[in-house]
């Protein structure tokens, strides 16, 4: 369950669209929010401008029922991303939102190319929100993508607290991704399929839930995951991590920009798999994928 949600913001209309879905989670799960705005210490403007964008945040969660708090970081040579990072664990967040409305907002800077040190630092949940116009904040509906992986399983163990918190249905997808080689086309098979359904179908019923599942064949998967989400009109989409640890990786899988970046709903990117759940996946006799 998440106690300590760290909110970054800046002064566009992503961060303040993403409110009302914030503060959705937060009601939902009871949980605090720290608003957290980045300030480089070289910019032109009145000193207090930071101070009263948070003012105006912190007011807007407490008019919604939310305790929220909220800071301004001051910066030199540092990224957004490195200072979201290095706040996150110094408040012990359990995880991270921004808002998002495309390639030049904090979002897409969060998102983007970072440090080997903020790939191993953020290894939280990152809820990203973008909202279609007149979409509601409260979640219904939730698709889990799934590879049968231990990334995977913490996609579904927070679709499993999501669905806890929120009474939302949960609707499990695996994409059987068609893959040229060599002239021919390969495709994982039906048995493979159903095996990692059947998985993450056992964790659930293990937290008490129950859940729909259905695996679809496609050349994309980012492609695939929208396709789903739209036709269930998922109110959010939940997503295994993959962050590499080289420093010239991205923080986040290619699957996890292009599903960001196309659908118009929130998306949770799970917690990254530790060492441990790893194990007990390899322990468990089941095919873990990389």
């Amino acid at each position: 369950m998440y106690q300590r949600i760290l909110f970054a913001v800046d002064g566009g209309a992503a961060s303040r669209d993403a409110i009302p879905v914030v503060a959705a989670y937060a009601r939902a799960w009871g949980a605090a929010v720290g608003v957290f705005h980045v300030r480089g210490i070289d910019r032109r403007g009145p000193d207090a401008e930071g101070e009263d964008l948070v003012e105006s945040f912190v007011d807007a969660f407490s008019k919604a029922g939310v305790m929220a708090g909220g800071a301004v970081d001051l910066v030199r040579g540092e990224n957004v991303a490195d200072a979201i990072a290095r706040v996150a664990t110094r408040d012990e967040a359990d995880l991270v939102a921004v808002g998002s409305r495309g390639r030049s907002d904090l979002g897409a800077m969060f998102l983007g190319s970072v440090s080997h040190r903020v790939a191993l630092y953020l290894d939280l949940p990152v809820l990203v929100v973008r909202l279609a116009p007149g979409a509601e904040a409260d979640v219904k509906r939730v698709l889990v993508a799934v590879d049968g992986s231990p990334a995977s399983d913490e996609a579904v163990a927070s679709a499993t607290e999501v669905a806890r918190a929120t009474g939302a249905e949960v609707h499990v997808l695996h994409v059987q991704q068609l893959v040229a080689a060599e002239g021919a086309t390969l495709v994982e098979t039906d048995e493979e399929a159903l095996a990692i359904l059947r998985r993450a179908l056992a964790q659930l019923r293990a937290g008490g839930l129950s859940g729909r599942a259905e695996a679809v064949v496609s050349h994309g998967v980012a492609a695939a995951v929208v396709a789903e989400a739209e036709r269930l009109r998922a109110d959010l989409v939940i997503l295994a991590s993959r962050r590499p640890s080289d420093i010239t990786g991205l923080l986040l899988g290619s699957v996890a920009h292009q599903v960001i970046h196309r659908l118009r709903s929130p998306v949770l990117l799970a917690a990254r798999a530790s060492n441990g759940a790893r194990a007990r996946a390899a322990a468990s006799g089941l095919r873990v994928h990389p």
